[in-house]
């Protein structure tokens, strides 16, 4: 059976459909089959989450590479959930049966002591853009279920101040 969508009128393409009518197709795939699967309880093992409102503030500020042989005081560093990022770079997903979590999400961050760097003449303005990153966060529960194990990756995007930079 086929079903012709279009409109000749205007003069264009008529679009085809083909629709299956072969039980033979799925001999399984029944109304009572169906029914079945809707009422069955199905333990969950992932769950799939989007990670939003995010943010955090360090302690006290840090050095900061500029260049290989050129650090600054960072000051106060902000983070914040990268607003003008892809949502889907915001996921994470927890895994029951391995005790296990996986989350990435998209940051922007801000380095206060770049605006020292700045005003000092000897940099470029741009320093004071937002740093846009995205970070990855692995954990498994620890054997005794009394915390946590994770490992954590921070990868700076293109365009951003240590775009390329290599973890040491």
């Amino acid at each position: 059976m086929s079903l012709g969508l279009g409109n000749e009128d205007r003069g264009k393409e008529d679009l085809v459909a083909t629709i299956m009518e072969n039980p033979a197709f799925n001999p399984d795939l029944t109304a009572e089959a169906i029914e079945k699967r809707r009422n069955e309880t199905r333990p969950v093992d992932r769950v799939v989450f989007a990670v939003s409102g995010l943010y955090g503030l360090s302690r006290g500020s840090v050095k900061m590479p500029l260049s290989r042989t050129e650090t600054f005081d960072s000051g106060q560093v902000c983070l914040q959930g990268d607003a003008d990022a892809d949502p889907f770079r915001s996921i994470g997903m927890v895994e029951f049966s391995k005790l296990r979590l996986k989350v990435r999400y998209a940051i922007q961050a801000v380095f206060p002591g770049l605006f020292e760097l700045v005003t000092s003449g000897r940099f470029d303005p741009s320093l004071l853009n937002p740093i846009r990153a995205e970070a990855t966060d692995e954990c498994t529960v620890l054997p005794d279920y009394n915390g946590w194990r994770a490992l954590g990756c921070l990868e700076f995007l293109p365009g951003s101040l240590w775009a390329g930079a290599h973890g040491g």
